[in-house]
């Protein structure tokens, strides 16, 4: 019984929508990359008619305050970029010779140097809380998935089962170009979509607590960010101390990191219990 190719219709859509967590996060953080140089030039403009009152060094703190801000919203590249167009915005618009890249005055130079070295330096300090930003919502994405195919789990009104949604589910979600679920014999139960079914079994195999590869030996209980095998990995569906089945995973090329990993983990938890309670009379 593998999967249809509606949507899921759970959460409100929670689940679909976090299908497309991992795209979301690299678009915002490749919005704030372009977004944070722009601003920094608008600003340098803005600034332009009052040049005239002061001297240069004194703009480069509205410069830095727009680096730590985007260094909190964007992440370190984004921050990165912003800081060293905001010290070629202070020196373009706002030092004489106004309109060129060059520096006549020693103090408006040591501006200079100063806004690109504590803009970098802001950058390095305030990227954590926007990859914290980042991880919450990654966290949230997955516990509504889990909580979406649970809710339906205990009953609803679609005509797909519930392990078929949840394989369908976590392939949106998650880094995933395929899911499949196969009993002990290998006969396929679910799949993410109906291709997918037709895939080869994979001859790798996954621990399931940390989804690094079992034949290594001495591997790392928290294993670093990675692909998942494109290849494809099994990760065994166990009650107890007695396998039932098998969760095929084949990655699509983007990262895991460890909260995804952990997600993955829990639907294999969860993927055993539907296909125990499937199994029974």
């Amino acid at each position: 019984m593998s999967a249809s190719n509606d949507r899921l219709p759970v959460a409100g859509g929670a689940a679909g929508a976090a299908g497309s967590g991992t795209m979301d996060e690299k678009t915002e953080a490749l919005f704030y990359s372009g977004a944070g140089p722009l601003a920094a030039i608008a600003l340098g403009v803005a600034l332009t008619p009052f040049r005239g009152f002061t001297t240069a060094s004194n703009f480069a703190f509205l410069f830095m305050a727009l680096t730590i801000a985007v260094a909190g919203l964007g992440g370190r590249g984004a921050a990165v970029a912003t800081a060293l167009c905001s010290a070629l915005s202070l020196d373009f618009f706002l030092t004489q010779p106004y309109l060129r890249l060059a520096i006549d005055d020693k103090h408006d130079l040591m501006a200079f140097v100063g806004l690109c070295v504590c803009g970098l330096i802001a950058a390095s300090l305030g990227s954590p809380s926007g990859e914290r930003v980042l991880t919450l919502k990654a966290v949230r994405r997955h516990r509504d998935l889990l909580h979406a195919v649970l809710r339906d789990s205990r009953g609803s009104a679609s005509a797909e089962p519930p392990l078929a949604r949840l394989v369908r589910a976590s392939r949106e979600a998650l880094p995933l170009a395929a899911a499949v679920v196969r009993d002990r014999a290998d006969r396929v139960v679910a799949s993410s979509a109906p291709g997918d079914a037709l895939r080869s079994v994979p001859s790798a195999v996954l621990r399931p607590e940390t989804l690094s590869r079992a034949e290594a030996p001495g591997a790392d209980d928290a294993p670093r960010a990675s692909s998942l095998p494109e290849d494809g990995a099994r990760v065994v569906l166990a009650m107890g101390n007695r396998s039932i089945g098998w969760l095929d995973v084949w990655g699509n090329g983007g990262t895991a990191n460890a909260e995804q990993r952990r997600t993955l983990s829990d639907v294999a938890q969860l993927a055993a219990l539907l296909l125990a309670a499937a199994d029974r009379p």
